[in-house]
């Protein structure tokens, strides 16, 4: 029988071969989706359940590295009903293995703690119902699915992932309690049946200014609470801001918004693990590649997708919330990197540094991840999608964002964009060095 180490050990193997099967799926399904027809339906596998995978499948190792997860065993099967869910065609058995994932995180807990965990999978079973019987077709590849597009389907799902995404804790800034949490792995989750609707058909302008007011309202409202919260309290809003800014993307309707999507959802591994290992006492200088004032790394460049994204569907006053939401989201961790206490410098914790190295190979190596991970994923979704705007490969620039007419509207990296960025990192500095006078000052 193993042993509580053999057994985490045993469990970490698995979860990383789930990563490396979800990467062989990405790649697999990056032409088309792969839908066998033996099984009529019920089996799709495209690139944004791979995408979705992925990210899921880095959560849990996040969550058991860190050593949050108090029962590891659990890690193994919500991820798998998750993944499962993901390869479902079918809108029903979808919502069905979210509400037992769901049972899975909260099996052994108290009533009271277990009961708010099912609002967002309450909303979610009904409005994947309210789209199949509306539509008479349950299989969202099929071509009569789209007659399903409702307002109250939306409405239900747009709901389940802010719930999901522990948004009412933004309400008064407080997250304590179950109803206000988020959990680590359903709570992202919970985008995969919004942004499934592109698989639908194309959003009207309603939907879309409501998912971008409520995306962007909870994008700042919770990098604020970030910046202005403890530095050991940034994990707890920090995932909030990189939920919200996947709405945005989902809001904006484009081929743009969804990479911006794509890539916030890629961030959330890497702040579960890198903000999880910040307590140690050591330096955690290596979050540095963790902030968003830290030119290439992954939270940078999504919050260039970001700004890009707004700026290509010409959205300006989006733009500049988005801006302003990357300064803020940058000056917890920047203070978290520069004021982590008198330990040592080296050794660094291996999580940080794993965590940081990942941050620096995403954001270096964002044409490659746009290649693998988000291209594939605009173009399956493309009957969803309106043409404000996309991010495209660039020989000499990396990546490039385009308005409607193709015409490019912003690049990365480019010495304008640099410079911004020197200005985004400075401020942050600034930030930090401000919040800490004032701490120092209410002391005394």
């Amino acid at each position: 029988m193993l042993n509580a180490v053999s057994a985490r050990r045993f469990i970490g193997f698995l979860l990383s071969l789930g990563v490396a099967a979800s990467l062989g799926m990405a790649w697999l399904v990056r032409d088309a989706p792969l839908a066998p027809g033996a099984l009529g339906g019920m089996l799709r596998a495209d690139s944004l359940g791979a995408l979705f995978a992925l990210v899921t499948a880095g959560l849990a190792l996040a969550e058991l590295v860190s050593g949050r997860e108090e029962a590891p065993s659990r890690l193994l099967a919500a991820p798998g009903l998750l993944a499962a869910a993901y390869l479902s065609g079918h809108l029903g058995v979808m919502a069905a293995l979210f509400g037992l994932a769901g049972l899975a995180r909260v099996n052994g807990r108290r009533p009271a703690d277990a009961l708010p965990a099912a609002a967002p999978l309450i909303c979610l079973a009904l409005g994947a119902a309210s789209l199949g019987l509306r539509a008479g077709e349950w299989r969202y590849g099929e071509p009569g699915a789209g007659a399903g597009l409702n307002s109250g389907a939306f409405a239900l799902l747009l709901l389940a992932a802010l719930l999901g995404g522990g948004m009412l804790a933004l309400v008064d800034g407080r997250d304590e309690g179950p109803a206000r949490r988020i959990d680590p792995l359903l709570g992202p989750a919970m985008l995969y049946p919004l942004l499934r609707l592109d698989s639908l058909g194309p959003w009207n302008l309603g939907w879309l200014a409501a998912a971008l007011l409520l995306g962007c309202a909870a994008a700042l409202w919770a990098a604020w609470r970030a910046a202005t919260d403890t530095p050991a309290r940034a994990a707890a809003w920090l995932p909030r801001y990189l939920i919200g800014l996947a709405i945005v993307g989902a809001g904006l309707g484009s081929g743009a918004g969804l990479a911006l999507a794509a890539f916030a959802l890629l961030g959330l591994p890497l702040m579960a693990l890198g903000l999880g290992a910040a307590a140690e006492p050591t330096r955690p200088w290596p979050l540095w590649a963790l902030s968003a004032a830290a030119p290439f790394g992954l939270p940078f460049v999504v919050s260039w997708v970001g700004v890009a994204a707004a700026t290509a569907g010409r959205v300006p006053a989006l733009a500049a919330a988005l801006w302003v939401a990357a300064l803020l989201s940058a000056v917890p961790v920047a203070r978290l990197a520069s004021e982590g206490g008198a330990g040592r410098w080296w050794p660094q914790d291996a999580r940080l540094l794993l965590a940081a190295g990942l941050s620096a190979g995403l954001g270096l190596g964002a044409p490659l991840a746009l290649a693998l991970l988000v291209r594939p994923v605009v173009s399956q979704l493309a009957g969803g999608l309106s043409p404000m705007g996309e991010i495209a490969l660039w020989p000499w620039a990396g990546l490039i964002a385009l308005d409607a007419a193709r015409q490019p509207v912003a690049s990365l990296p480019t010495l304008a964009m640099a410079g911004l960025m020197i200005i985004l990192a400075a401020l942050a500095w600034i930030g930090t060095r401000l919040i800490s006078w004032r701490g120092r000052r209410g002391e005394g």
